[in-house]
């Protein structure tokens, strides 16, 4: 969001390569799920000779998708892969009658270049060898404190009800506190140290069930990852009456309990950007080193320090700064619902909110409310309306999504609209906004937090308008609980500073060894087209 300076960039779009599945009993086509979900054991097959065991299955005509899920049903074992390089839908003539398994795969795979590895209870379909890769190192120009070891792990996370991505997935390893989370496209991209290549990667969304995913599985490949639904059973639900005012005021008083009473250093990833009329006009990022206040002390006893940032923009738009708005980091910072107290839930002003609760949802493989709350009739105010999530064990905040209500977005302009010219007629379309808790060591800590805005502007006494979107989004890439104190003053950002006014010192060195949220396909696409016009800020 932010300071937004209006530039053209061109936009293209990135056509999604989802893989169809049928339901997940079976769990196959790079779904990676608990075992225990399988009927058949695993343990029956010995994983050194697995692909040299004889199999036999029905004779037929079916996709590829097909056959490997039957080969997934008979052997216990799970297939992962990148549907962009394994046609699934292809068709093939299934025929194994106590076949090698090796040669099964050959023939339905029908592709010299795809080889197949097992590791733990996967089957890996891939075009280059992940485990025999080197490890990658940072540049020599990097400093060496800014050098580590890494691998890449990336994919992308699709629903695999609908088959449509999922955005804001949080992805990492939860011991470590290593991770990252995935952008609107559903897509990820995770560095994690060569210590820890033998460790597993946590994949959890509120409302799905949590999966831990081997990283040999996942090593300088790209992946399909098919996160499944959590259905909670009428076995699981005791029928009564739950209030959910009672379930928000308990949910406030736990805060001593769920959230750090101490200061924290947090390593996070800040983007923001702005299109006009489809148009890439602007996008900037950076990393900050937060030191994050008790809960208690709110957002202004926070204090953010920049690492680094780049910033890039259409050096020929001959378009004109018509207004700022307000943003940026500080912005960011006030979306921590547990510092910064929003209406509906301050139980002082429950008044103002109708409340319903409305699901029982799975995270993390515990259960949690999801509770619904709007603005009441009657209330000329900008407010509210979304979903609240609680843990039905501790009470802990989870995360919120939540929008202005549109009957009042022409006064939330007022507070967004920093400056604007006298002959520019501005109508905010819809203000949204989404915020994530993450556990670590027993407390919860900010994961994720993101803003959206759709604007449309106007000259007085023109009849065209343009459109405008925006947004800004910061991640928690890593939490540092050892010997934190306050930065000394004169390396803090301001918290009036807007981040696009902020000096910029484009190291783009240092960039290879940190977490990011990748950005979406069209604006990579994109940037990647005008790469020539593109101009750096110093």
């Amino acid at each position: 969001m932010g300071l937004l300076y209006y530039r053209k960039i061109k936009r293209t779009q990135r056509r999604t390569n989802h893989t169809a599945l049928r339901a997940p009993t079976a769990f196959i086509a790079a779904c990676i799920c608990c075992a225990g979900f399988f009927l058949f054991p695993a343990a029956a097959w010995a994983q050194a000779s697995l692909l040299d065991k004889n199999i036999t299955l029905p004779k037929q005509h079916t996709t590829l998708y097909n056959a490997l899920n039957l080969i997934s049903d008979k052997t216990g074992y799970l297939f992962i892969y990148d549907s962009q390089i394994v046609e699934s839908d292809k068709r093939v003539k299934l025929q194994a009658d106590n076949e090698p398994l090796s040669k099964v795969l050959s023939e339905i795979l029908d592709n010299p270049e795809l080889h197949y590895k097992v590791i733990g209870q996967h089957i890996l379909i891939y075009k280059n060898d992940p485990v025999s890769q080197p490890v990658k190192t940072a540049q020599p120009s990097v400093p060496v404190q800014d050098t580590i070891k890494f691998v890449m792990v990336r994919g992308h996370i699709i629903d695999i009800e609908n088959k449509t991505p999922v955005p804001y997935v949080a992805i990492g390893i939860a011991e470590e506190n290593i991770g990252t989370i995935t952008n609107a496209d559903g897509y990820f991209e995770l560095k994690v140290p060569a210590s820890f290549v033998g460790s597993s990667l946590l994949v959890s969304h509120l409302g799905f069930l949590s999966q831990s995913i081997p990283i040999q599985l996942l090593r300088e490949q790209k992946v399909d990852i098919y996160l499944v639904r959590r259905v909670i059973s009428i076995q699981e639900v005791i029928i009564r009456y739950i209030d959910p005012n009672t379930i928000i005021a308990k949910a406030m008083e736990q805060r001593k309990v769920n959230n750090s009473l101490e200061p924290v250093y947090t390593t996070s990833f800040y983007r923001e950007g702005v299109q006009k009329n489809n148009r890439y006009l602007s996008y900037s990022e950076a990393v900050f080193k937060v030191y994050k206040s008790s809960f208690e002390h709110g957002e202004f006893a926070d204090q953010v320090k920049m690492l680094k940032s780049r910033k890039i923009q259409n050096s020929e738009s001959s378009d004109t700064v018509f207004l700022k708005l307000k943003g940026g980091v500080l912005s960011a910072l006030q979306l921590d619902i547990i510092k910064t107290i929003p209406g509906f839930l301050d139980v002082t002003q429950a008044g103002q909110y109708n409340y319903t609760y409305s699901d029982l949802i799975s995270y993390n493989a515990n259960d949690a409310y999801a509770i619904t709350f709007a603005q009441k009739e009657g209330i000329p105010d900008a407010l509210y309306s979304g979903t609240l999530y609680i843990d039905k064990e501790s009470f802990a905040v989870l995360g919120a999504e939540f929008e202005v209500n549109p009957k009042y977005l022409d006064l939330a302009a007022e507070s967004l609209v920093l400056k604007k010219s006298r002959k520019l007629i501005v109508k905010l379309e819809k203000i949204s906004y989404s915020v994530s808790y993450t556990p670590f060591n027993g407390k919860y800590f900010l994961n994720h937090v993101r803003c959206d805005m759709k604007l449309k502007t106007r000259l007085r006494k023109h009849f065209s308008s343009d459109n405008f979107t925006t947004f800004l989004e910061l991640a928690t890439c890593h939490i540092d609980t050892a010997n934190v104190v306050k930065f000394p003053r004169q390396e803090v950002i301001k918290p009036g500073v807007v981040f696009s006014d902020a000096p910029f010192n484009n190291d783009n060195s240092f960039w290879g060894d940190y977490n990011v949220i990748a950005p979406e396909a069209k604006l990579s696409e994109a940037l990647s087209k005008i790469i020539g016009k593109i101009e750096e800020i110093k």
